[in-house]
């Protein structure tokens, strides 16, 4: 059994150009009250022989290896279920935790114990591939919302909305999650739709403290979602199962449920010409419903305008192809 208050789970598959560096970052943590457990997914490059090297050194990295390879979802299905702590934090194999992170994560969940927090997030800070990290901002305290206030503020574009949390930045409760059934196979983004699930029955904490580094680069299944368009048909269709399940209780606006998909479509289009692949962009269109085009061009200037302000501090600091690789 885990003595640590707090185990870390890392899914992995031949991460060997990153591992090292987010292993450092776990092992720079000021607070010593952590466990970390890898998923190795039948990985074929040097990533077994890094995991076996840090495992050597400190054995609080528990490194277990899937014989056979496993879907990604599958994969951190399996890493949540090597923790034997209430409290998850998980971390992907290319981000960065801050030396702090442990420290401020346990606080959170001290403050919220006995609650019916099931889920924190938190802030982070964004690491391109020149080298740029975004600029730290300072930390502020724990913010706490019912979750369903928390999910109707965000699908109602209503003020005091909460970030909601990626991989990285997330920490939750193990039975809770477990009580749902875990990630789910059908979405490329099952975590933040699983966070949306647990939400209508369990309630939420945000810290509002860069406590992760998300490194942006091709090879994130974000940005492979976006590029075929996973990210906009699955969020047609979730929210449409959503609402149907959730949007009377909830009081969710189908309007803007609906406007969801879209509006993603819109992002994706921005992207490309943001990234200067103008014919990419082109070729989406053929690939989206006939009656999202007379939406798409106000869509797409909203994403535009949104990233203007969003993006101010990064002009000249990083380029166009790098914030949307």
């Amino acid at each position: 059994m885990n003595s640590a208050p707090l185990s870390i789970v890392l899914p992995v598959r031949n991460g060997a150009d990153f591992l090292a560096e987010a292993l450092d970052s776990v092992l720079a943590q000021d607070c010593g009250d952590w466990v970390l457990h890898v998923s190795d997914n039948a990985s074929d490059d040097a990533t077994p022989d890094i995991l076996a090297a840090y495992a050597a050194r400190d054995a609080r990295i528990r490194p277990s290896r899937s014989a056979e390879p496993l879907s990604q979802v599958a994969n951190m299905n399996r890493a949540v279920g090597l923790a034997e702590t209430p409290w998850l934090r998980m971390l992907c194999h290319d981000d960065l935790l801050r030396p702090d992170c442990v420290r401020q994560t346990l606080a959170g969940i001290a403050t919220v114990e006995g609650s019916r927090v099931a889920l924190i997030g938190n802030d982070e800070r964004h690491l391109y591939a020149n080298g740029y990290q975004t600029d730290a901002r300072p930390d502020r305290s724990l913010e706490v919302l019912p979750g369903r206030e928390a999910l109707r503020r965000r699908f109602n574009g209503l003020p005091g909305m909460l970030p909601m949390p990626s991989v990285t930045t997330a920490t939750f409760r193990k039975d809770a999650f477990a009580a749902q059934g875990g990630f789910s196979e059908r979405w490329v983004h099952f975590d933040v739709f699983a966070w949306y699930e647990l939400l209508t029955g369990w309630d939420y904490g945000f810290i509002p403290a860069q406590l992760t580094v998300n490194r942006i680069h091709p090879g994130q299944v974000a940005m492979q979602a976006r590029a075929s368009l996973r990210t906009v048909t699955d969020h047609r269709e979730f929210m449409r199962e959503f609402h149907a399940a959730h949007g009377t209780a909830l009081d969710l606006s189908p309007v803007r449920m609906a406007l969801i998909a879209p509006g993603l479509a819109g992002r994706t289009i921005h992207a490309e010409l943001r990234a200067g692949r103008v014919r990419r962009a082109l070729l989406l269109l053929p690939r989206l419903p006939l009656a999202w085009w007379p939406l798409l061009p106000v869509l797409t200037l909203r994403a535009w305008l949104q990233d203007r302000r969003r993006l101010k501090g990064l002009r000249g600091k990083v380029p166009g192809r790098l914030l949307y690789p």
